[in-house]
């Protein structure tokens, strides 16, 4: 299994502006993409602007191929760059153990 962690700030007063944005890329990925298994989206409690995807496929390609090529994920980035503030933060993992 491969998983993701990205981490990006969203300007500040914005935040609630953009929950719409994730909630509809998120049912999407939820009735499209069989190989995702987990697409979970996290708030810092102590900063609302500061958001955590944690996202977990069945293997490199499902990201890698299949997630990052669906028209509403180009849709989400293209519409998350007017609430950025600053760059997401990507970073790549193997699964080595899960507890279940």
């Amino acid at each position: 299994m491969f998983a993701l962690v990205v981490k990006f700030k969203i300007k500040k007063g914005k935040e609630k502006d953009a929950v719409p944005l994730f909630r509809k890329a998120m049912e999407n990925v939820r009735q499209n993409e069989d190989d995702t298994l987990v697409y979970d989206m996290h708030f810092n409690p102590s900063d609302s602007s500061e958001i955590m995807f944690y996202e977990r496929y069945k293997n490199r390609d499902a990201w890698a191929v299949t997630h990052v090529s669906q028209p509403y994920i180009k849709e989400l980035l293209a519409d998350l760059a007017d609430y950025l503030d600053g760059e997401l933060e990507i970073n790549e993992y193997e699964v080595v153990e899960t507890l279940r």
